[in-house]
């Protein structure tokens, strides 16, 4: 379990120095998933019983993580509420962004959907 909280911190810490360094516009935590994703990868391929029990591990640990994760959206839940009488003066504007990222974010998903499947039945 301990070995699992240090890959999986390592990798937040590596993914978040990747993106000071560089000043790309990637999150931090997306390239630390990268390297989470590359060492399971590495994992993978190397084999043998001592790296299945390092990544069974990890994966220990994440899923320790992951029942823990509604808490973790507490102190958000706090810092809005202590907030209503801003959300409240700036309501208009929170709803339409609201409404408009939904639609642009639907939009988008059909568009891929549609190049997908039209770039697939081209290929048969």
């Amino acid at each position: 379990m301990l070995y699992g909280l240090f890959v999986l911190l390592s990798c937040q810490l590596l993914g978040e120095a990747v993106r000071h360094a560089t000043g790309g516009p990637v999150p931090g935590p997306v390239l630390g998933i990268l390297l989470l994703i590359a060492y399971f990868a590495v994992s993978e391929r190397l084999g043998g019983e001592r790296m299945a029990a390092r990544t069974r591990s990890v994966e220990g640990a994440a899923d320790g993580l992951l029942l823990y994760l509604g808490v973790l959206f507490v102190p958000a839940g706090v810092g809005v509420a202590g907030k209503l009488d801003l959300i409240a003066h700036n309501a208009t504007g929170i709803l339409m962004t609201l409404v408009g990222s939904t639609v642009a974010t639907m939009l988008a998903t059909v568009g891929a959907f549609r190049l997908v499947r039209l770039l697939t039945e081209r290929g048969q």
